[in-house]
């Protein structure tokens, strides 16, 4: 016996519940309904229902109206849309013209006349600016860029042990500057490999490990380096790779801390355990 999904049967009892398409087009304030404010709804005649802002009663007016698919990108990204409006008399021609409609706010939502008793009852579809209007023959055509922008940023982080998020960036939220994760200091010695401060390096074994250097004087001013190792009994600093010259004694650096990427130094070092951007465990496939 043949049976349809939960989707399809969510899908057709939309279709039977009658969807329509209205929209609230904003040529005067562009955070609240006003006198300059236009309500159309593709339909053949006047729609009753509730203002995109202000949740008032509005009546939305017949308007042949015609959209692209709204998609969006693998990022996210919602694409520009272009709406196309009926001109076959002129009058939106008409109209338009003595409008601007350029950089307006217009929101699209999806209603259903069976459910009109509630603003609760709608579905935002975009909510944009108009970007260009032009007049083919017969239709006025509008294309809108979304509100938000550019969506263009990675959601979610790799299924991974180790954290993702870079030390001290807005996912991670520790802040580097803080006088416990950052030092201003003078070199009194050291080689292409290492650094030595016998007076501002005075800290537990290992704690700069992870982190990194920026000389700001001498011969390496302005190089970077990673620290792989951190010794409190002789003051040295290690780095991952070696330098072009030899630290000398009165060379001006800053010293950053890093992290390690784990759970538990994210918990016990940093108390930062709610931004860990890793994942603690992952399960075993038999």
């Amino acid at each position: 016996m043949y049976s349809l999904s939960d989707t399809l049967i969510s899908i057709k009892n939309q279709i039977q519940h009658k969807p329509v398409e209205i929209y609230d087009i904003y040529l005067g304030s562009q955070d609240e309904e006003d006198s300059d404010t236009l309500h159309y709804a593709n339909f053949y005649r006047p729609i009753n229902f509730f203002s995109y802002f202000g949740h008032t009663a509005a009546t939305y007016i017949p308007l042949g109206v015609k959209r692209t698919p709204i998609k969006r990108t693998s990022s996210g990204e919602i694409e520009q849309v272009s709406f196309q409006i009926c001109n076959v008399n002129k009058a939106m021609g008409a109209y338009a013209a003595a409008q601007n409609f350029r950089n307006k706010r217009v929101v699209a939502r999806l209603i259903f006349r069976d459910y009109l008793s509630s603003y609760l009852d709608a579905k935002i579809i975009f909510d944009g600016f108009i970007s260009n209007i032009s007049f083919p023959q017969k239709t006025m055509d509008a294309v809108a860029t979304p509100k938000i922008g550019s969506l263009s940023f990675e959601t979610g982080w790799p299924y991974q042990i180790a954290c993702n998020a870079r030390f001290g960036d807005n996912y991670c939220r520790v802040n580097k500057e803080l006088n416990s994760n950052k030092l201003i200091g003078t070199a009194t010695g050291g080689t292409v490999s290492t650094l030595i401060d016998a007076v501002n390096l005075n800290q537990a074994d290992d704690y700069w490990n992870w982190g990194y250097v920026i000389f700001s004087s001498g011969l390496n001013n302005g190089d970077k380096r990673k620290i792989i190792d951190f010794d409190n009994a002789t003051k040295t600093a290690t780095f991952d790779f070696p330098l072009d010259n030899a630290v000398e004694s009165g060379d001006m650096f800053t010293i950053y801390r890093g992290c390690d990427k784990t759970l538990n130094m994210c918990d016990t070092v940093y108390s930062n355990t709610d931004n860990y951007h890793g994942f603690h465990t992952i399960p075993l496939t038999k």
